[in-house]
């Protein structure tokens, strides 16, 4: 590995950050609205037809009266005005400014994202820009608890990769005051400062090691289970047509990155973001492929890729 290159990008990247204490109801209200995140959810009673209360309750989107999830008396909803007053206020801490945000399957889930200044330059044979983020997650359908997490946006194409493996989580409903989880989360949120420069450490790493076939066979294999070392007469007999042409669109993403990037293992590993991000077949709804990349499927392939090629450099 190129140390000199390494240290010069993480030491220019990673530099320290101002801190002011500022905070501003209106500033909340104002991002709600930018984000379509300004309404509510509430607890409801579940009653049987005869009006027997079940002991359960229903969380409700109280602007349009849909129904997330159901729950019991202990569980306390995190509204979306209570999110963005945590995420100011860790902007205003630790210098982060809003990137963006919004709503995920309906409103079963919320994000706000923050741009972390963090990035890297001159990555991989085409210079690719690799900027930090870091991505908060709320659930009102009961699928996750409050989450933050390192997300890393490749500039040149907008791949996503979401850090699961470095993600800090909390659970707002076992939290008994609003000054606890923002303190919680802020010291999460310097964690996960600590975790995207390794993150950045290991893009780096990716980098600078040529790619083998092997390793596009075992990256194909474990997303789509289909061993592209086959001839394609015994393919055709052991998978599915939709097995093998989810395989042929991977396959592409890796082509098509690898000419860009260089036939290294940074190359590869934008190759299967570039699937999850483009490609990869994803509900019809609103914003379903960002929740994929932040929550669901595209989430798993990402990071089964990062974990064998960050095995395989270390």
């Amino acid at each position: 590995m190129n140390t000199d290159f390494s240290n010069e990008v993480l030491n220019s990247a990673f530099t320290g950050l101002d801190v002011n204490d500022s905070e501003n109801i209106e500033a909340v209200a104002e991002m709600l609205e930018k984000f379509k995140l300004r309404w509510t959810v509430s607890k409801q009673k579940l009653l049987l037809p005869n009006g027997t209360e079940t002991g359960f309750f229903g969380i409700v989107r109280d602007d349009k009266q849909t129904t997330f999830s159901t729950c019991k008396d202990s569980y306390t909803p995190f509204q979306n005005s209570e999110l963005g007053e945590l995420v100011l206020r860790i902007a205003d801490k630790e210098g982060y400014k809003l990137h963006s945000g919004g709503a995920l399957n309906g409103g079963g889930k919320v994000f706000i994202q923050l741009n972390t200044h963090n990035e890297i330059t001159n990555l991989g044979e085409n210079k690719t820009t690799v900027k930090g983020y870091v991505t908060g997650i709320n659930s009102h359908d009961g699928t996750t608890s409050l989450k933050w997490g390192a997300a890393n946006i490749t500039i040149c194409c907008r791949n996503t990769f979401m850090a699961a493996a470095k993600m800090l989580q909390y659970t707002a409903r076992h939290t008994t005051s609003m000054h606890a989880k923002i303190e919680d989360s802020l010291r999460g949120i310097h964690g996960i400062q600590a975790a995207e420069k390794s993150l950045f450490e290991q893009f780096i790493k990716l980098s600078e090691v040529p790619v083998t076939k092997e390793n596009i066979a075992r990256i194909v294999k474990d997303i789509t289970a289909v061993n592209i070392m086959e001839t394609d007469a015994k393919a055709k007999e052991q998978y599915s047509t939709y097995a093998i042409n989810r395989s042929g669109e991977l396959l592409q993403s890796i082509s098509s990155e690898m000419k860009q990037k260089g036939q290294t293992l940074w190359g590869l590993f934008s190759g299967v973001t570039h699937y999850t991000s483009h490609k990869m077949p994803v509900p019809n709804r609103e914003n379903a492929r960002i929740e994929s990349q932040y929550t669901g499927t595209a989430l798993q392939y990402n990071n089964v890729a990062f974990n064998y090629l960050a095995e395989a450099i270390n």
